[in-house]
C-alpha cells in the first residue's frame, strides 16, 4: 500500500506529477476519500482545474463523517472553481467550507481566506477588501509569512480592479517580501505575476518585464502548466505594449497551447484578446474580428468582467477603423454600460 506521507511530501515539494502517479497504482493509506482528495490536489497543482473538482467532490461524498477531510475537499473545490471563474459553485463551496469551518473550530482562517476570495470574484470588492484586511492583521501578528504573502496577493489584485495601483503595487512587493522570507518559490512566483501585471496596467513597462522574467525562471522547473503559460501570457502582454509584435505574437502562441490543454478558458480568451490586438496593429481587421468574437465567447459566463470590457472597448474601436461608425458607437456604448454595471475603470487604463 502507498504510503500517504510520502504523496504529501510531493505535494509539498510541488511533485504534482510524482504524486499523481503514485496515487494512480493504489489506493492510500486513510481510504478511498482521501486518495480521491490527494489526486485533487496533485490536479490542482498541475493546473488541471476542472478534473480537480471532480476528485474534491467524490473526496466530499466518501468522507463518510469525516467532517475535517470533507471541510478540505470543499477549500479545494472554491479554489478550483474559483480559477475556473465559476462563480456559482466557487462561492457555494467556500461558504459550506466557512460555515463547517465555524461547527468544527478548524481552518478558520483558511475558510475565511477562501469566502474573501468569492466575494472578490463576484465582484463584491469592498466586503472582500474588509475581510482580507483583517486577515492580513491576524496573519501578521501571528508572523505567518505564508499567510501574510496569500492576503498580501489577494488584496493587490483587488486593489487593481479598484483602479489603486500605488496600494496594488505596495500589497504585491510586500507579499513578494513575505514569500522570500517563508523560501516559498511559488508564492514568490505570483506574487511576481501580480506584481508584473499591476506595473504593467500602471505604464511601468520595464520593471513590469523584468518581474515576468523572473518569475518564469522560477516556474521553469515544475509542473505548474498554469503558471508558465500565465508567464507566457503575461510576457507577450508587456512585448506588445513595447511594440515587439512578432515576439508577442509568438508568446500568445505559446501561451494559448497551454491554456487550451488544461481547459482554462477564461484565460485563454485574454489570449485572444492580446492576439487580436496585435492584428489589429497590424491592419489584419478580419483575423481581429475573429480574435476578438473568440475572446468574447470565452469570457462569457466565467466572471471575467474586465476580459468582457476590454473585448467590448476593443470591438468597438475595430468596427470604427473598419468605417462602420454607428455599429462602433451601439459597441462603445454598451461596453461604457457594462463597465459601469460592475464598477470598473477599464475605460480609463491607458496602458492595457
Amino acid at each position: 500500500m502507498q504510503n500517504p506521507e510520502r504523496i504529501e511530501k510531493h505535494l509539498d515539494d510541488g511533485e504534482f506529477a510524482k504524486a499523481l502517479a503514485c496515487l494512480g497504482k493504489t489506493t492510500c493509506g486513510g481510504g478511498k476519500a482521501r486518495t480521491f482528495f490527494l489526486k485533487g490536489e496533485a490536479l490542482r497543482g498541475l493546473g488541471l482545474f476542472a478534473e480537480a473538482v471532480r476528485e474534491y467532490a467524490l473526496a466530499r461524498k466518501g468522507s463518510k463523517g469525516d467532517r475535517a477531510l470533507e471541510l478540505e475537499a470543499l477549500l479545494g473545490e472554491a479554489r478550483c472553481c474559483r480559477a475556473l471563474g465559476n462563480e456559482k459553485a466557487a462561492v457555494e463551496s467556500a461558504k459550506k467550507a466557512l460555515v463547517l469551518s465555524k461547527k468544527l473550530g478548524i481552518a478558520a482562517e483558511d475558510a475565511e481566506l477562501e469566502w474573501a476570495l468569492a466575494l472578490r470574484l463576484v465582484g463584491r470588492l469592498a466586503e472582500a477588501a474588509r475581510l482580507l484586511e483583517k486577515l492580513l492583521r491576524g496573519y501578521r501578528k501571528a508572523r505567518d509569512c505564508g499567510g501574510a504573502a496569500f492576503t498580501l496577493w489577494a488584496l493587490g489584485g483587488l486593489y487593481r480592479l479598484q483602479g489603486r495601483y500605488a496600494e496594488g503595487i505596495s500589497a504585491f512587493e510586500e507579499a513578494l517580501k513575505f514569500a522570500n522570507k517563508d523560501k516559498d518559490e511559488a508564492a514568490s512566483g505570483y506574487a511576481l505575476f501580480g506584481l508584473g501585471g499591476i506595473l504593467r496596467v500602471a505604464g511601468f513597462m520595464g520593471r513590469a518585464l523584468d518581474c515576468y522574467v523572473r518569475a518564469r525562471k522560477l516556474f521553469a522547473g515544475t509542473d505548474d502548466a498554469f503558471a508558465k503559460a500565465y508567464a507566457e501570457c503575461g510576457t507577450a502582454n508587456v512585448l506588445r505594449q513595447l511594440g515587439r509584435l512578432e515576439d508577442a505574437y509568438a508568446g500568445y502562441t505559446r501561451a494559448h497551447k497551454l491554456y487550451s490543454g488544461l481547459s482554462d478558458w477564461a484565460d485563454l480568451g485574454f489570449v485572444e484578446w492580446g492576439m487580436g490586438e496585435i492584428k489589429k496593429k497590424n491592419g489584419d481587421f478580419t483575423s481581429a474580428l475573429a480574435h476578438y468574437r473568440k475572446a468574447a465567447s470565452l469570457f462569457k459566463g466565467r466572471s471575467e468582467p474586465r476580459g468582457e470590457a476590454l473585448t467590448l472597448l476593443s470591438l468597438s474601436a475595430l468596427y470604427y477603423l473598419m468605417g462602420q461608425t454607428a455599429q462602433a458607437e451601439r459597441q462603445h456604448d454598451t461596453a461604457m454600460k457594462f463597465i459601469r454595471s460592475h464598477g470598473l475603470h477599464t475605460h480609463l487604463e491607458t496602458f492595457t
